[in-house]
């Protein structure tokens, strides 16, 4: 189903290998969730062909910026004691934030990705449709603020580099390569300049509030475990696997429910049609860790 070839024997039986053990692993979980031990399935995807070790070599690449300075004086209003005023459930995807599942391919671009897409919400917001940005111009360009193309990247250095370059383009007119190349950016032709942005404290509450306030934020968590890896439907769960102490991976939240995050990726189909479901509560896999919000001009 997911056209694999490979091109060297030793990588085959590697990959069989690795295919057997997860779906072992698979089968043996979902018994647990049969049994209500647990919350969510794991299933066979695109990922199902390696070890835990290679996935995480090729997919789990962003950047730790290794503190939490806040290099912005943050909007009180978006993460204070309002908190509590936030609605007990939203989706933007209910609100015309209906996006196509996307794939980063081999390129370790998350964090573009999760950026150009919270963009993409605030411009939703101000003109009624969705007006994609470039995730290129984020790859090729931010390397010089910290970034490393598609050696990964962080949240923190992709909106200092917004910041500093004054705007952002067009997908369709810096279209996505999966692949690291020469900075192109043309000031003339960005369509939208971020106003507003910062790291926030960690608090699930004050997530919440962000994301009813402002619209989908970028979020940054520990997406390592082989649970995490092989995720198919349901409440991600898995405190005992997903260390809440480091980040690697970023994400973009679009909604909540009083005990899941909803949270879309950039693997393609993955999850719930490249979506997934995260208990809330417990900073589970770190995602109040290096959350960011973003507003535009």
């Amino acid at each position: 189903a997911f056209n694999k070839k490979y091109f060297a024997k030793y990588r085959m039986e590697r990959r069989r290998t690795a295919f057997e053990k997860n779906l072992e692993e698979i089968n043996s979980h979902n018994r647990e969730f049969e049994e209500g031990k647990s919350q969510f399935r794991m299933g066979l995807n695109k990922f199902a062909d390696l070890d835990n070790e290679l996935y995480k070599k090729q997919m789990v690449r962003m950047r730790d910026t290794n503190h939490r300075k806040m290099d912005v004086e943050i909007n009180d209003e978006i993460v204070g004691a309002a908190a509590k005023d936030a609605p007990d459930s939203l989706d933007w995807r209910t609100k015309g934030f209906v996006t196509s599942p996307v794939n980063q391919k081999t390129c370790g671009s998350c964090y573009a990705f999760s950026i150009s897409y919270a963009i993409t919400g605030q411009i939703m917001q101000r003109i009624g449709r969705l007006e994609y940005v470039s995730q290129q111009q984020l790859v090729d360009c931010s390397v010089e603020t910290g970034n490393q193309g598609c050696a990964g990247g962080s949240l923190r250095y992709t909106l200092k580099y917004l910041e500093k370059c004054g705007g952002i383009m067009r997908q369709v007119d810096y279209p996505y390569t999966s692949s690291a190349g020469k900075c192109i950016f043309n000031r003339d032709l960005a369509i939208a300049n971020i106003s507003e942005w910062a790291i926030m404290p960690k608090n699930e509450d004050g997530l919440a509030f962000a994301v009813w306030k402002v619209g989908p934020i970028a979020v940054s968590l520990n997406a390592a475990p082989k649970s995490f890896q092989l995720y198919k439907t349901g409440i991600y769960d898995d405190e005992a696997s997903c260390d809440n102490s480091k980040v690697n991976h970023a994400m973009l939240l679009v909604g909540y429910t009083p005990t899941y995050w909803i949270l879309k990726n950039w693997w393609g189909s993955w999850g719930e049609d490249g979506y997934m479901k995260l208990a809330r509560g417990k900073n589970l896999c770190g995602i109040s860790n290096y959350a960011s919000y973003v507003t535009i001009a």
